[in-house]
């Protein structure tokens, strides 16, 4: 055979075409000094630049948004791109986004604002201040829900209520009506069992707030918080901005076009609804930075906004870190220095803001496109890493790990089927490795001791994940900042035989309409066995019954979540949902 038709001759071609082709689209990425200058962040503002531009191109991002902060210092700012791809709208420094979750920050200060001034009480029962609060409960002593473990994700309610995100029909007595909601809800955990992202949980504090202060949620932040902050061009509802035409639209990817979300004001204004510009959240996260000072005065007292920071309830067997609603984080900083952060998704624009509150730094991301959640957080934390390292001349340390021998019964004893973030796991044993096979992968699990196993591909950068193995569940643990708890799938034969019978074409209604509710189209699913797992393929569920009327969702965003079975009529339940047989 000649060079030329050779395997190692295609072989160069193929890489010599690669690279001819990437680099003729993607530009050379700065080159990171070998050793910072402090406090120039030039490679901090070239490499931000240089990965969302990477990213827009990749992902066909509409548009971008980004801030870096250094005490009272904006050191970058740049907003770049169309808002509004339809009415042909350029993206500016007065575009104004939806930053979603981020929202839940907000709502968190207020609430802490009142606790410093003395109008509530963070560990005393919700009920002290809204009595008629009701909720089911499949536990037997489900605990107290208090300010205290719903602002660290650790009450144990529903990740959220029962209402339509566009049911205004009363207006602004919305909080009202959606905590009112609960009461045909179950409590996915008993109280501080373990870490659950809420919505409806801030909800209720700005229930709280309401009845406290006797003002409306979306007023009172207005005028206590936003405002004060220097937030003049944000609100809660869009009629609260001085711009609401500037609003940029959301969108999500089909093939290589972007198609725009439908966009309104979601009644969850505590948990998702803030409206702002790149400014006005640079403003906000100078106001953290600077102990809750905004020029000279305290718009809340820095021990108060410290105690924000420090982390509640986490343990071994629930290693999720949260303050009083920042996300914490041990992992990402040299010397085990904190990084809190916050993400945001709302109809389309995806956000994140991430601090590292010892050295005053803060970095803000936000793109009007659903391609952008996937990226965004690792990136804040990459760019306030470099930022760190010009901050202090610090260097994160990679972590090194020698791989230990484990007895083969104990690896044994890990194996079998489990729940992950939507999804199915399974791990299981080949000669003397652990392996898990997820989403279409193979991943060898490598044993720093008995039960901690670090994930690797021999082919691809899967990242830094950990495994954690417990008694019948392991933590997987994403990056050091996402945690996720994912059971093994054990079902009674009994009870999955009897479940079986209600197989088939389910279509999804609304449990509560609205007013403002215009031609709704029921969805079609399917409750279906696969390879003996039991899944609802609306969002993907993977559901465990734990009774002959009730299925619990197993990992992923609700889990914990009880889906009910109504026996005279056939109907499913679950939160804000019917699913009704189709024949």
């Amino acid at each position: 055979m000649s060079f030329f038709k050779s395997k190692k001759f295609i072989a160069i071609i193929i890489v010599l075409v690669t690279l001819t082709v990437t680099l003729s689209v993607i530009p050379y990425p700065p080159i990171m000094p070998r050793n910072m200058s402090i406090d120039d962040y030039s490679y901090a503002i070239d490499f931000t630049q240089y990965e969302l531009s990477k990213l827009t191109r990749k992902e066909k991002l509409p548009c971008t948004a980004v801030s870096l902060i250094v005490g009272n210092e904006t050191i970058y700012q740049e907003v770049a791109g169309i808002a509004n791809i339809e009415e042909e709208m350029q993206a500016d420094l007065n575009t104004v986004f939806k930053v979603g979750s981020i929202s839940k920050l907000f709502t968190a200060i207020e609430i802490m604002k009142l606790y410093e001034e003395g109008l509530v009480d963070l560990d005393v029962p919700i009920t002290t201040y809204i009595p008629d609060f009701k909720i089911n409960s499949r536990f037997n002593d489900s605990g107290s829900i208090t300010i205290r473990n719903i602002l660290a994700h650790r009450s144990g309610l529903p990740r959220t209520h029962n209402l339509p995100q566009w049911a205004w029909d009363n207006n602004t007595y919305v909080f009202r009506d959606m905590v009112a909601s609960l009461e045909e809800s179950y409590m996915a955990y008993p109280v501080n069992q373990q870490y659950k992202y809420s919505n409806i949980g801030f909800n209720i504090l700005a229930r709280i707030i309401e009845i406290v202060t006797g003002e409306w949620f979306a007023f009172r932040m207005r005028d206590s918080l936003l405002h004060p902050v220097g937030m003049t061009s944000s609100g809660f509802v869009a009629s609260l901005i001085p711009t609401p035409e500037k609003i940029a639209m959301g969108y999500f990817k089909e093939g290589r076009h972007n198609i725009p979300y439908n966009q309104f004001d979601i009644i969850d204004m505590a948990s998702g609804g803030l409206h702002s510009t790149i400014g006005d959240m640079s403003e906000f996260a100078k106001f953290i930075l600077n102990y809750g000072k905004v020029d000279d005065i305290q718009v809340i007292n820095s021990t108060t906004l410290s105690m924000m920071f420090e982390s509640r309830f986490s343990k071994p067997s629930d290693p999720q870190k949260v303050g009083m609603g920042f996300i914490l984080d041990k992992s990402y900083l040299p010397n085990n220095e904190l990084a809190a952060f916050h993400a945001g998704t709302n109809q389309g624009t995806k956000s994140i803001i991430a601090f590292a509150p010892d050295q005053q730094l803060a970095v803000i991301l936000i793109s009007n496109s659903a391609e952008f959640e996937d990226d965004s957080k690792v990136l804040a934390l990459e760019i306030l890493e470099i930022m760190h390292e010009t901050r202090t001349g610090l260097k994160k340390q990679k972590e090194s790990f020698e791989k230990q021998d484990v007895d083969v019964e104990i690896l044994r004893s890990y194996t079998g089927t489990y729940a992950v973030e939507g999804d199915v796991a399974e791990i299981y044993l080949k000669r003397t490795k652990l392996k898990m096979r997820y989403m279409g992968y193979n991943v060898v699990l490598k044993p720093i001791n008995d039960t901690t196993f670090i994930a690797d591909h021999w082919l691809i950068d899967i990242g830094n994940i950990h495994v954690r193995f417990f008694d019948n569940f392991f933590i997987l643990s994403l990056e050091g900042v996402h945690n996720p708890i994912c059971p093994r799938y054990s079902v009674d034969a009994e009870l999955m035989n009897h479940w079986s019978s209600y197989l088939g074409d389910y279509q999804v209604w609304l449990r509560h309409y609205s007013a403002y509710t215009e031609n709704e189209v029921p969805d079609s699913v399917q409750l279906q066995f696969e390879d003996g797992i039991l899944r609802l393929s609306w969002t993907n569920f993977v559901l465990q019954p734990i009774s002959q009327t009730e299925l619990i969702i197993q990992s992923g965003a609700f889990e914990g979540e009880t889906m009910f079975r109504d026996p005279n009529t056939g109907f499913l339940y679950w939160q804000n949902r019917v699913f009704k047989p189709s024949t």
